[in-house]
């Protein structure tokens, strides 16, 4: 089934979500999106085969900005090539189903890519609080292309529903790989920062939940030991010196350690990851 969006003018800003079984925030993270200052965006919102009651949720909105595109579930890496495919705009922007994005967040980075035509892809600070609301930490990544590229391969400096990209650099850099079922922005990343200007913004503009799935779990090992994967074909590539090998050493022990382990480590030194 597909919602149809309102056909013109051209957006400025399209935005791409991916909904698996998401339901229990994301007309929150959906309302967020349609209550932005700048109105001039178009939201498409991929259901990745929901079993649950996303579909209906969606279907409840009355927003003509609103577009949603259903399929199989095929993953996110599939959704979110699918929602870029369809989206109109030159700028894209991510958002995940259950967050919530400050209302000036758009026009902000709308405006930052204005000014500031050789960035393509930029991020932004974020809150982060559990499933019950509570506030456990921030991210504050590094603002600079310099200082971003410096950490790429030690981590990842973006917060993946906070990016805005160009278009046609997301396409340049082959967009997201379905081969890897983790750590799909991770990688993407990796590729799109050598060939282009990249950049995040200091202010706090989403507020990103982690529910207890996120740390100390096999899924969590499954996505370091991904993210692990993207930065040695990062560096067999060549687009980051051999000389940042030694950045991979600190990821590889934490992707060999138990689940229960790191979790221990976090709690000890206050640690955490978005």
């Amino acid at each position: 089934m597909i919602t149809l969006a309102l056909e013109s003018p051209v957006p400025a800003v399209s935005v791409v979500m991916s909904v698996y079984n998401g339901e229990r925030f994301l007309r929150e993270a959906t309302d967020s999106i349609l209550r932005q200052t700048l109105e001039n965006f178009e939201l498409i919102v991929v259901d990745d085969g929901s079993t649950d009651h996303s579909r209906q949720v969606l279907a409840a909105v009355d927003d003509r900005r609103l577009t949603v595109l259903e399929q199989s579930h095929e993953g996110l890496a599939t959704a979110l090539n699918r929602g870029v495919d369809r989206a109109r705009a030159s700028l894209i922007a991510r958002m995940d189903s259950d967050d919530v994005s400050r209302p000036e967040r758009l026009e902000k980075q709308y405006r930052f890519l204005l000014r500031n035509a050789a960035v393509a892809l930029v991020g932004t600070a974020a809150r982060i609080v559990d499933y019950a609301g509570a506030e456990v930490g921030a991210w504050h990544p590094p603002e600079d292309h310099a200082s971003i590229c410096r950490r790429m391969i030690r981590a990842n400096q973006f917060a993946h529903p906070t990016v805005m990209f160009r278009k046609e650099a997301f396409l340049a850099a082959g967009g997201y790989r379905q081969d890897m079922p983790f750590a799909q922005d991770y990688d993407l990343w990796l590729r799109m920062t050598p060939r282009f200007q990249v950049a995040n913004l200091e202010e706090l503009l989403l507020i990103r939940r982690v529910g207890p799935d996120q740390f100390g779990t096999r899924r969590e090992t499954l996505q370091m030991r991904w993210a692990v994967k993207a930065r040695l074909e990062a560096l067999k590539r060549g687009d980051y010196p051999l000389s940042q090998a030694v950045d991979l050493l600190q990821p590889l022990i934490s992707a060999a350690l138990p689940g229960t382990v790191r979790q221990l480590g976090r709690r000890m030194f206050g640690r955490g990851k978005i």
